[in-house]
């Protein structure tokens, strides 16, 4: 079941999204580099996936 209504996408300016994702790295249960662009973070609900751009990052949150 996919339910995109619990999902929000964000692009961030990369300094922001690296503070973010600090903040988020703080809380999480789970922090996972898939390759050299892609970080994923899961802390139990949410998921919250970083995706380097070229010069933004894209952040995608899917609640849980």
């Amino acid at each position: 079941m996919n339910n995109t209504a619990n999902k929000e996408t964000y692009i961030l300016d990369d300094s922001i999204a690296f503070e973010l994702m600090g903040l988020l790295k703080a809380k999480a249960r789970h922090f996972i580099q898939l390759n050299e662009y892609v970080y994923r973070l899961f802390d139990g609900q949410s998921v919250v996936t970083f995706t380097t751009l070229e010069n933004d990052i894209q952040v995608e949150m899917v609640k849980g």
